[in-house]
């Protein structure tokens, strides 16, 4: 299951389910940046193209973008 679980008044969560919940933050936290950064740096983010193809190769260029920005930085960082 994928969502959060969540704790009431007379029914706290177990060590086992704040476990989880903190796995899946940190996962999507990581997962939403990526995107958050993605939507800033592009400004229209509306997909015109005709086809699941073009569309899937736009979206690719997106995240291969991202990707060497991600390298350029961490590569400064670690010179």
């Amino acid at each position: 299951m994928n969502t959060f679980r969540k704790g009431y008044r007379n029914n706290h969560l177990l060590y086992i389910e704040k476990g989880n919940n903190k796995l899946k933050s940190k996962n999507r936290a990581r997962l939403e940046h990526i995107f958050g950064v993605q939507l800033k740096k592009a400004d229209n983010l509306l997909l015109r193209t005709i086809g699941a193809a073009r569309a899937y190769a736009k979206i690719g260029l997106r995240n291969l973008a991202y990707n060497m920005d991600r390298y350029r930085i961490l590569e400064t960082i670690a010179s």
